[in-house]
């Protein structure tokens, strides 16, 4: 499961808001072009804390899907068995664990998602693989691979 882009823009969107604290402070108590200066330099912080925030958001919904539609599959989703139809490789990481595309075939349907692998199971992500998952009980278009139970 990977709620890491999740956590990351919530971060980002608290310290975006700690800096508009921090200028609404700034305005109250100073005076003169230091209020200036440091309200220009919090209010551009700010932004672009807020945008990171937002990236980063927009980055686990699209990828991965929403944190609850997520920690929804993985405790109560339905579990099944994919077969990996396709594998397309991407720059893209967490850590060490890379994040392919996959084309997992699902009783039939086959489905394309970001999945994290963890390191130890880069080796396991090969076409014809068949992997443990978890789908969505409320037909989100979520799925969790259960990485502890490849053997």
């Amino acid at each position: 499961m990977t709620i890491a882009f999740a956590r990351l823009g919530r971060w980002f969107l608290a310290a975006a808001a700690l800096c508009l604290a921090a200028l609404v402070v700034v305005a109250v108590l100073l005076a003169g072009p230091t209020r200036f200066a440091t309200a220009l330099a919090l209010g551009i912080t700010g932004a672009v804390l807020l945008v990171q925030g937002l990236v980063w958001t927009a980055l686990q919904r699209r990828w991965f899907g929403s944190p609850a539609a997520l920690r929804r599959t993985a405790r109560r989703g339905t579990p099944a068995l994919a077969r990996i139809a396709g594998v397309t490789s991407t720059t893209s990481a967490i850590g060490n664990d890379a994040i392919p595309v996959l084309d997992l075939d699902v009783n039939g349907r086959v489905m394309r998602r970001r999945v994290r692998v963890p390191f130890h199971h880069a080796a396991d992500v090969r076409v014809g693989r068949m992997l443990p998952i978890r789908v969505d009980p409320e037909g989100s278009p979520v799925i969790v691979v259960e990485w502890d139970a490849v053997r």
